[in-house]
């Protein structure tokens, strides 16, 4: 076997690709008035770097010194000019070009809409009235409003939506009453993208006439066109819970079926002078005609240009390498949107894409089969080993699940999921001609569809089908990662460093989860969460939380959103849900209640009521740590802050008076004792370890997340 170091001389790109990335990141947390400045250092550390192309040994070194931090500069420049920051947007007259069809919600019609002035995108939520809002991509329309900054609300552990929409250049919303808004007849704007959009509403229109209907209709436009808006919530859960879920979505594996397929009817071009030329522009065309007709999403992108970049590769040596190319095509992609390297679906698809290169080989080789079948299942299942080993870190990072049985689900749906997209294009092509036909292909693309359905739901069902609330620290799971690569970089190259790393990496990790464990032990905090108009606290003490909340509809189901992922993170195992009003449950050994007052541990909790309430009335209340203003509270904050100048002050409602804004953990002997919810996010109030049974305030502040 070839040494690490030829690997990785044959593959310049990764080293390339490694610098550019490290750019990247550290963009993110630059001011963009520095972007000039790394674009001067970029040009000063390229400047060498032609005069030492023609290289002696001595000048390989310099190469590497300059190009180095030129890449560096170069990713945070690009980082820094291309970063997307909202800006306040005064009312006024707008007008803008639906971006995508409407997605119909429970009270209205969502879509992602393109501002002509100024050229911003903005999510609009337009009014549902007894008319369907029905148009199309490229639709121009009039509104009359104030679109609001997205904000983020802080809740502890949550998904970061504001940064996602940012990443995708969405920085505002505005809901549209009916009156506000006017589509302008006959005007219609679509760029590619919307055009690509349509093209697939009409292909997805075919299927639906030649008699596809209900959920099998979603998921052969899911699968084949990556239509997955219209399928039932319950349908995409047995997807993710089965381990399959990437079928779901036009991405690598659909591109990649298209392109062995077309590889191998092509095959006989490479006999000929130019075949090879014309075969690579052939299935390059092919590959991005799908990506046309699949409406351009950043995912189906992503994959062509992965795939161009391997076929390209492969046209101009057969002996290209594989890890080049997708190095390459990884690089091309961040110069043109580094955000992408905090998308997970390209974290997914390179890891994926890496990973199947790197093991699949040593795998499928451990086993040889005579039969073809056989073989081809082994193939089909090694492939899903070594798809699965490059995107665990990743599926325990973001979903916190490992779906046990992927293998067994992938080997029944793959085989599906070839059968469901070329029998899609067939229809697509002959229904339009051959009415008949189309049908009667259809309806064994329902049957495909059908099984399909049985499959997932199948393996959902087998015992253990899906190991839940997996929440690494991001700490231990980076360093279980780093123990795994050097490991596997022994066994494969036998470099002694890399073990002796591998060693040291698994102390620190049984080092650190050890005192995770300790920590979990001894917390204890109280969590006042963003909900507006609503309380929701979590009180937790060791490894117990009781959930109060001021909602009487509220419970631990609907609420699972914010209870789940704090449960996990802070390693919970016993918790209770109860209402205010409910003043038998809130009476245990922990917590007290009293009127408007909980005692947790000897800290005083006090929740005014819904009237404004006035000086007298706060006279003779007794002494209060922590006041939770929420709900329709109308009582004046100066009042409390004359009658409780100690306390901690924290108001939950949707509108009141403006707080003084602390975006970090403060000491508990500062002034600044008082936050508002809904313009910092949810609050935390750490108190003494449980060990010591203290109810002292050890710190406070809007919450961050570990």
């Amino acid at each position: 076997m070839s040494s690490l170091g030829d690997k990785l001389h044959s593959a310049p790109f990764i080293r390339l690709l490694v610098p550019l990335i490290a750019g990247i990141v550290l963009g993110e947390h630059l001011s963009p008035e520095l972007k000039w400045l790394f674009l001067l250092f970029a040009v000063v550390f390229s400047v060498p770097l032609p005069f030492l192309v023609v290289t002696t040994f001595r000048k390989v070194s310099y190469y590497g010194v300059f190009l180095i931090p030129a890449l560096l500069c170069l990713g945070v420049f690009i980082t820094l000019d291309l970063r997307y920051i909202p800006q306040p947007l005064t009312k006024g007259d707008y007008f803008g070009v639906i971006d995508e069809y409407p997605l119909e919600k429970e009270r209205s019609y969502r879509a992602v809409v393109r501002l002509l002035d100024p050229k911003i995108k903005v999510l609009a939520y337009f009014e549902k009235t007894d008319t369907p809002l029905t148009v199309e991509p490229g639709a121009v329309f009039w509104f009359r409003g104030k679109p609001e900054q997205l904000q983020k609300t802080g809740n502890p552990f949550e998904f970061d939506y504001q940064a996602y929409a940012i990443r995708n250049k969405i920085g505002h919303r505005i809901f549209l009453k009916q009156g506000n808004f006017y589509f302008i007849p006959g005007e219609h704007r679509p760029n590619l993208v919307e055009e690509s959009l349509i093209i697939r509403d009409r292909l997805l229109a075919i299927l639906e006439k030649c008699g596809l209907k209900g959920e099998v209709l979603h998921l052969v436009s899911a699968v084949s066109l990556g239509a997955r808006e219209e399928l039932e919530p319950e349908t995409t859960q047995s997807f993710s819970k089965t381990g399959v879920t990437h079928v779901l979505a036009v991405s690598g594996m659909n591109v990649a079926i298209i392109y062995v397929v077309l590889e191998m009817l092509l095959r006989f071009l490479n006999r000929r002078k130019w075949g090879i030329i014309i075969q690579t522009l052939l299935i390059i065309t092919c590959v991005w005609g799908y990506a046309l007709i699949t409406g351009m999403s950043a995912s189906v992108i992503r994959a062509a240009a992965m795939f161009s970049f391997i076929v390209i590769g492969k046209s101009m040596s057969r002996n290209a390498n594989i890890y080049n190319s997708l190095a390459t095509s990884a690089f091309v992609l961040l110069c043109f949107n580094p955000s992408l390297i905090y998308d997970v679906g390209f974290q997914l698809s390179y890891a994926a894409v890496f990973s199947i290169v790197y093991f699949h080989p040593f795998i499928y080789h451990l086993r040889y089969f005579k039969y073809w079948i056989a073989d081809q299942i082994w193939i089909m299942i090694t492939v899903s080993l070594a798809a699965q080993i490059g995107t665990l870190p990743f599926l325990l990072h973001y979903f916190h699940q490992f779906p046990t049985w992927f293998l067994l689900a992938n080997l029944m749906v793959i085989p599906l999921v070839t059968v469901i997209l070329y029998l899609s294009f067939i229809v697509f092509a002959v229904a339009p001609v051959v009415p008949f036909l189309g049908v009667l292909i259809t309806h064994i693309l329902n049957l495909a569809g059908k099984g399909m359905l049985f499959s997932v739901h199948f393996v959902e069902k087998l015992p253990y089908s899906i190991l839940e609330g997996i929440y690494p620290s991001d700490t231990i799971l980076f360093l279980t990662v780093v123990f795994a690569v050097l490991f596997t970089v022994y066994i494969a190259y036998k470099i002694r460093l890399a073990i002796f790393g591998a060693l040291i990496t698994l102390v620190i990790i049984l080092l650190l989860y050890d005192k995770r464990i300790q920590d979990r032990l001894l917390q204890r905090e109280i969590i006042v969460f963003n909900l507006p108009g609503k309380a929701l606290l979590a009180l937790t003490s060791g490894r117990e939380t009781i959930w109060i909340t001021s909602d009487k509809n509220s419970s631990a189901e609907k609420l699972k959103t914010y209870t789940k992922p704090y449960e996990g993170f802070r390693g919970i195992e016993k918790s209770s849900f109860v209402c205010l009003s409910d003043t038998i449950r809130l009476k245990t050994k922990q917590l007290k209640h009293y009127q408007n007052f909980l005692n947790f541990t000897g800290l005083a909790i006090y929740l005014p009521t819904d009237r404004k309430g006035n000086s007298s009335d706060l006279k003779n209340l007794p002494h209060a740590d922590l006041i939770i203003m929420a709900g329709k509270n109308k009582a004046e904050l100066s009042l409390f802050k004359e009658r409780f100048p100690d306390a901690i002050l924290v108001e939950n409602r949707s509108s009141g008076n403006d707080f003084e804004k602390n975006d970090n953990s403060i000491d508990a002997s500062s002034e600044s004792k008082y936050f508002n919810t809904t313009t910092g996010g949810a609050v935390r109030i750490a108190l003494g370890r449980a060990a010591i049974q203290s109810s002292k305030i050890e710190r406070y502040g809007y919450f961050s997340s570990e």
